[in-house]
């Protein structure tokens, strides 16, 4: 096998056992959306942490779903995980610009959160082999820009609403591509795996 062909393996398993990241779109959107409502409640210094904090239930939750619901498990050792937790660590990266704007403006610290999220969302494109990554990282960093724009401090609110729509709905697309690679495997199986099946 060519190493050409050994990573397009990886990258379908990875496809298939995550199914595209599905889980984590999932909890993540409904995150940001309980954020969002939160954010209603609590002081206006508060709400801001709530965004980055629900991502620690949010991640656990995820990763239970997809150990449930990936069409095939994931590789062990998975030769592909120290890659997606590199792109993940971009948001860790970028906690001392959280601080500044929550130290400057904290009704903009989602949006700069939002920001975050969507850049670390491109790379997954070639990961997962779908231009969706790509379109979720810019909706996912502009919108809520566009909103602090328009909305101003209300912004604190509204992102909640926009980044988690904007996920939820970049999740059911996901597990619309894992399902259609998950149907399209036979086809493209080596002719070798299919003579060892019969």
């Amino acid at each position: 096998m060519t190493p050409t062909v050994t990573l397009d393996a990886l990258r379908r398993q990875a496809i298939l056992s995550s199914l595209a990241g599905f889980p984590f779109l999932l909890a993540f959107g409904l995150a940001w959306i309980a954020a969002g409502v939160a954010s209603y409640f609590l002081p206006r210094e508060i709400a801001p942490w709530v965004y980055p904090f629900l991502g620690l239930p949010a991640t656990a939750v995820a990763i239970a779903l997809e150990r449930r619901m990936g069409y095939v498990p994931a590789p062990k050792p998975d030769p592909l995980l120290p890659l997606a937790m590199l792109i993940n660590f971009i948001q860790i990266a970028a906690f001392p610009a959280y601080l500044i704007v929550w130290d400057q403006k904290p009704e903009y610290m989602p949006a700069a959160f939002a920001a975050v999220v969507g850049a670390h969302f491109l790379p997954f494109q070639w990961l997962y082999r779908t231009g969706l990554y790509l379109a979720l990282g810019v909706l996912v960093a502009l919108g809520p820009f566009a909103l602090v724009i328009v909305s101003g401090d209300r912004a604190l609110h509204y992102t909640g609403f926009l980044v988690g729509g904007v996920l939820l709905a970049g999740a059911i697309l996901a597990r619309s591509h894992a399902r259609r690679i998950w149907r399209g495997r036979a086809q493209t199986a080596p002719p070798r795996q299919n003579e060892d099946a019969g």
